[in-house]
């Protein structure tokens, strides 16, 4: 193994084990794997608790179950897999730009966070988005697409980059025809096994996949609306809940604004298609989403991070601001994730403080870096 793999593996798991607790998304796994084992094998049918596709599901339940057969920590194994796709992000970075980048990713804050202290499962599906874009720069779109199916089976947040895979597939194949049944292909590649995923939920109960899959609108941690709720809390003390629920008509701004700012990426790459290859693609949708919807969980702060490193587009600025609001956050809101307990007073007011700045700096950093990023049409490294 390289050094940066090794080195990041290392603190991955050090801090898996230093935050060895069943809190906030952690706590929720184990909510959602004792329903399985002991309840449904339908995730679904417990309200509030699992609105990801199936896939991850399956870990949740055999972590429960080593911890119930074998006294292994249940906080410990469920991270496992998100560790070993975080430290590949780190080898794929190596192998597909250099060994700095590897660096940068292995002792990344935001990574770190994420992966080692929060575990959410983003770098699972992070992974798989990657290998799609690096597969489809490759011209393998076939394994693009399954790739991509894979990411969004995971999470469904990555079907936002289906309409610009597939318009690169078709540019590959050609005109006319050609390039028709090439998008047709990679769509249906992309699309059909996560839709054979959620059929037998569907069939066993299509009302609570409805609520708890597609009617899931987020969380206003971060983004716009949660810098709302940090500066309203600084300026009133009043600190609002966070569920999309409680913001009906900020989430639906949010869904709107995203939906004109990826129509408006989308126009440009349809004018101009060679200068929109898979990763910058992806990388200015991922911003575009980041600046636009407001309602976002801590853990979406991780996806530009390693399509930035791909294209050389680091912001430093905004990785001190994320880092910076990650830290508050887990000590402000989410208490147990990152110390095993609540602060006191004084210092629990600062992490709050961190947080709504660094949520407000982060949001407002991601509108400037997609500005940088689409003034500045750098070219993309060939496969």
């Amino acid at each position: 193994m390289s050094a940066p793999v090794l080195v990041g593996l290392g603190l991955r798991l050090l801090l898996v084990l230093l935050c060895d607790r069943l809190a906030a998304d952690v706590l929720r796994y184990h909510k959602v794997a004792t329903h399985l084992l002991d309840e449904s094998w339908n995730p679904y049918q417990a309200a509030r608790l699992y609105p990801y596709p199936p896939l991850w599901m399956w870990w949740e339940a055999l972590s429960l179950a080593v911890d119930r057969g074998l006294g292994l920590s249940f906080a410990v194994v469920v991270k496992l897999p998100v560790v070993a796709a975080d430290v590949a992000i780190v080898a794929l970075l190596r192998r597909a730009a250099s060994e700095r980048a590897a660096w940068l990713y292995a002792l990344h804050p935001v990574a770190l966070l994420i992966a080692g202290v929060h575990g959410q499962f983003d770098a699972l599906a992070l992974l798989a988005a990657l290998g799609s874009a690096l597969a489809l720069r490759a011209g393998r779109a076939d394994r693009s697409a399954l790739l991509l199916a894979l990411a969004i089976g995971l999470k469904s947040f990555p079907v936002l980059l289906l309409p610009f895979f597939a318009l690169h597939a078709a540019r590959a194949a050609g005109r006319g025809r050609a390039a028709w049944l090439a998008a047709a292909r990679y769509a249906a590649l992309a699309a059909l096994p996560v839709a054979a995923a959620l059929a037998p939920f569907a069939w066993h109960d299509a009302a609570a996949l409805r609520r708890e899959l597609f009617g899931y609108g987020g969380i206003a941690d971060f983004g716009w609306i949660g810098a709302w709720r940090g500066l309203r809390w600084l300026l009133t003390g009043a600190l609002a809940r966070s569920e999309a629920a409680l913001w009906p008509q900020a989430v639906g701004v949010g869904k709107a604004l995203f939906l004109v700012a990826l129509a408006g990426l989308f126009a440009l790459a349809l004018r101009r298609p060679a200068a929109w290859p898979p990763v910058r693609s992806a990388f200015l949708v991922l911003l575009a989403f980041l600046g636009s919807y407001g309602a976002l969980s801590a853990q979406y702060l991780l996806w530009p991070v390693p399509f930035a490193l791909l294209l050389g587009r680091g912001s430093r600025a905004w990785e001190a601001a994320a880092a910076l609001g990650l830290v508050g956050f887990y000590l402000f809101l989410a208490p147990g994730t990152l110390l095993p307990e609540r602060l006191p007073q004084a210092a629990h007011r600062l992490a709050g403080q961190a947080w709504a700045i660094g949520a407000a700096s982060t949001w407002l950093l991601s509108l400037a870096w997609m500005a940088n990023a689409l003034r500045d049409p750098r070219a993309e490294p060939a496969a």
